[in-house]
């Protein structure tokens, strides 16, 4: 189904400029008004040719035009509507399709994503990612089949391109509902700090927990109008607790990693082939990294308020409020090019964040787009979808805006993005269901030492035993409704320090996840995930 030959481009491609994340111009007034009328006549005249050869081509009657409604998650960029302006004058004139967007904020996205399914809302497309609901919907029926049929149809570029170890990936039950990003990624965290305050406190690096503690401790001290580092939103709430317990985890000989849903807070020894699948919070590393955190919470490291953060941590550094921010690489990009053009005083630097720990190399299901199940014109999804994904002047503005505006062209598939990218900034905008390596851009000049850090990354990044694991959670849905709960408010404290007696607050933690029904939870993911060892 997928051609050879566009997939080792690709590859080789990616071989050249392996990209990394982390746990998306008018035409002048040539002076008259006939002029303008001809254009016009000769752009719907267009557009017409183009409907009715789409609708010879694929079979699809596309004379009616529709309007699909698609959700992202994130925070809506302030230039996303004159960037999809030009999205929807180019899917017009393909396919007789325009997109409206709808996002769903960092804060929200937990709670509001599983309710649209049941809303009644018409809606057709919708981000969604290995570690955002997929198998959730997909096994609840929640989101339209994507079969091999379909794809030739409808997305025929998609068909051509498409790695054959994504589609493989993306299978819930022998079935396919996921376009997952035709793009390899890392994703690795870096801390960015200010290099001013750094030199004025004697700091030499912030590549290490002891490092930024240490810097995070000279802002307490000598810096009261800035917060060390602001986390504490949704988006973030859980950066530091997530660094601080794989590594130790990573330095520990069980390596312990995640599994199955992360709101039930399972975790397996990757080196345990029976698979016992235990609670976070029962594994020896949790109070050492529960305590730690309290440590720095009682020392003033974050807010006091940081429970109830609206704004992330880096917002908040953007901003001027907070001396340390902590991010994936992929984000640090976009956030040193306007931090640095905004601010060239504060002389920003950029450091490895994962402390000895390998980074992942992500799974294909990392990012990706479904269509709604209940849509009414899932086949104009899907051929939405391919437009997005594969052409390429569609996807970058998805991807990086405007070219003129937000970025310009540097040439051997670099840009350099421009002051209004502060409005529509590089990869920022819940693009990532569509990257495709075919078509990817690095900013140039940006981070000093990215080069560095890639190839430090390269060097270490390994998948995870059970990366690829899709557990089916269809006879344990409402224990996992319940354990969410719980890991919306005890867990996140403890995640936050914020408890006067760790041991005692980790002890309630289990309590709560035992009446709630984790063990059954537990038991039903050990079951699947030995399934999952003997076929692979």
């Amino acid at each position: 189904m997928f051609s050879k030959k566009k997939r080792t481009m690709s590859l080789l491609l990616v071989l050249t400029m392996l990209l990394v994340t982390l746990c998306g111009c008018g035409a002048k007034d040539s002076g008259g008004q006939d002029t303008a009328a001809t254009a016009n006549t000769e752009t719907e005249t267009q557009q017409e040719e183009n409907q009715e050869t789409g609708s010879q081509e694929t079979g699809v009657d596309i004379s009616e035009e529709v309007t699909l409604v698609m959700y992202l998650i994130g925070d809506r960029p302030v230039d996303n509507d004159e960037v999809f302006a030009k999205i929807n004058e180019r899917l017009k004139a393909e396919i007789n399709a325009t997109i409206e967007v709808k996002f769903m904020s960092w804060s929200e996205y937990e709670q509001k994503y599983p309710l649209i399914f049941a809303s009644g809302e018409d809606w057709d497309i919708i981000y969604t990612a290995d570690w955002c609901f997929y198998n959730a919907q997909a096994t609840k029926q929640g989101f339209y089949e994507i079969t091999e049929d379909a794809l030739k149809t409808y997305a025929p570029m998609t068909a051509e391109t498409m790695y054959p170890e994504a589609w493989e990936q993306a299978k819930v039950d022998g079935k396919v509902y996921m376009l997952p990003m035709n793009y390899k990624e890392i994703t690795a965290y870096v801390y960015m700090a200010r290099g001013d305050l750094m030199d004025k406190y004697g700091i030499t690096s912030v590549s290490s927990l002891d490092e930024a503690e240490a810097y995070m401790d000279a802002i307490v001290q000598n810096e009261p109008s800035l917060i060390p580092i602001d986390v504490g939103s949704d988006y973030d709430k859980l950066f530091l607790y997530d660094r601080m317990w794989k590594k130790a985890n990573w330095e520990s000989d069980e390596k312990v990693v995640a599994i199955g849903p992360w709101q039930v807070m399972g975790s397996v020894s990757e080196v345990d082939d029976s698979v016992s699948v235990v609670g976070t919070f029962a594994q020896p590393a949790f109070l050492e990294v529960i305590t730690r955190l309290k440590d720095w919470k009682d020392r003033g490291f974050w807010s006091k308020n940081a429970v109830v953060n609206t704004q992330n941590n880096t917002e908040s550094f953007q901003a001027g409020r907070s001396a340390l921010a902590m991010m994936n690489g992929n984000t640090a990009k976009s956030v040193y090019a306007s931090v640095s053009a905004e601010h060239p005083e504060w002389d920003i630097r950029v450091f490895d964040a994962q402390d000895g720990v390998p980074p992942v190399l992500n799974s294909y299901l990392a990012n990706g787009m479904s269509i709604f199940s209940k849509s009414k014109h899932p086949e104009r999804a899907l051929m939405a979808l391919d437009y997005l994904r594969n052409d390429e002047e569609i996807n970058s503005l998805f991807c990086y805006g405007i070219e003129g505006k937000h970025w310009e062209d540097a040439g051997d598939g670099l840009l350099i993005s421009l002051p209004d990218s502060s409005n529509y900034a590089y990869d920022s905008n819940c693009n990532w269901g569509v990257r495709n390596d075919a078509n990817w851009r690095m900013i140039e000049g940006g981070i000093p030492n990215l080069a560095e850090l890639n190839a430090g990354w390269q060097e270490t990044a390994r998948s995870e035993r059970y990366q690829t694991f899709v557990f089916n959670d269809e006879s344990v849905k409402n224990e996992i409704a319940a354990l969410g709960e719980i890991f919306d408010t005890d867990y996140k404290l403890l995640g936050l320090g914020f408890t006067d007696d760790p041991e005692a607050d980790i002890e309630k933690l289990r309590e709560k996840m035992e009446a709630a029904g984790a063990q059954k939870v537990y038991d039903e993911i050990q079951k699947q995930a030995l399934a999952f060892l003997e076929a692979n």
